[in-house]
């Protein structure tokens, strides 16, 4: 009679069955916890997505820090007109001023391109001539304020240029600044946008055009607040200094990172690669650029690969 009976020959086949069957299920669980990071199914696959763009820091934006011999500024608290425009001019250098009433936008950009000797000899604009100095209060008036039209206008209120002396300029650098040129809105009845500087453009010895842009910094040093160029490594300087102004999330470390699109220097090198958004404004971090010469963390660390972070992120461990 045949025998029905399991022998011991027939255990070893039992267990790879046995074996294959739950590492099936195991996969199987897994694969449906994780639907959503292959793109199956769900919102998830963003989700994790992020997650993974989380672990590869932002990209350094290589910036040229500039030597800018002069500031202009706006007297705060103090109307604006073309009766009087209260301003503070300092200058490191010998240099020339001028101011441009009701300056046609194209006749003010042809002569930001031209070369230096070209914009002190430019037909629009009546130089005076001044030594070096630190903050002077100036008052600039006109007797006839121009006439601008109703808005999209084609004409600036006022364009204040200060330019070095060309005695100055054989010994510059390509990168070193000639001219500082600021265009100040005026508000009237047609236009309401509040009165101030609306544009500060930099021209170098190398015939680049660059365009001012603010940046915000914030530390213990004082409340977060808006600084132009000149003020920004003002502030770098006092940093390096001692008067340290910390990163606004571990409160232990100087801040020198400035954050990108958003222009928010608040963050220091160890915990910027820990963040995806500005924790000032809560927008996304796209990029960054340097303030201080600090190295980045973990330099002498090997770079783990992205194929180990996904690893993780499949089975959870976060």
């Amino acid at each position: 009679m045949g025998s029905t009976g399991l022998t011991l020959a027939d255990l070893p086949n039992i267990f790879i069955m046995l074996g294959a069957l739950v590492a099936l299920f195991v996969m199987l669980v897994i694969l449906l916890r994780n639907m959503e990071v292959i793109g199956i199914v769900g919102e998830g696959g963003e989700a994790r997505g992020r997650a993974w763009a989380r672990s590869m820091p932002p990209p350094r934006v290589l910036m040229q820090r500039v030597h800018i011999p002069f500031t202009f500024k706006l007297v705060e608290n103090l109307p604006v007109s073309y009766s009087g425009v209260e301003c503070v001019v300092s200058s490191r250098v010998r240099y020339w001023r001028a101011s441009w009433w009701g300056a046609p936008v194209r006749d003010l950009h042809l002569a930001l391109w031209a070369a230096l000797p070209d914009i002190l000899a430019c037909d629009h604009l009546s130089f005076e001539k001044f030594g070096p100095h630190e903050e002077r209060r100036v008052r600039l008036a006109t007797e006839k304020p121009p006439a601008l039209g109703a808005p999209p206008r084609s004409r600036y209120p006022l364009v204040v240029v200060l330019a070095r002396d060309l005695r100055d300029t054989h010994r510059l650098r390509p990168d070193d600044t000639v001219a500082l040129v600021s265009v100040v809105h005026i508000r009237d009845e047609q236009c309401a946008l509040p009165s101030g500087v609306i544009a500060q453009y930099l021209k170098q010895a190398n015939g680049h055009l660059s365009c001012l842009k603010q940046l915000y910094v914030s530390g213990e040093v004082g409340p977060v607040g808006a600084l132009d160029a000149v003020d920004a490594l003002d502030a770098v300087d006092a940093m390096d200094a001692g008067e340290c102004a910390l990163c606004c999330v571990c409160a232990s470390a100087p801040l020198s990172r400035a954050l990108l699109p958003c222009r928010h220097a608040c963050l220091c090198a160890r915990c910027l690669p820990k963040l995806e958004k500005c924790p000032i404004c809560r927008s996304d971090i796209t990029s960054y650029f340097c303030l201080r010469n600090e190295e980045e963390p973990h330099a002498d660390r090997k770079p783990r690969l992205a194929l180990n972070r996904r690893l993780l992120d499949l089975f959870h461990y976060h």
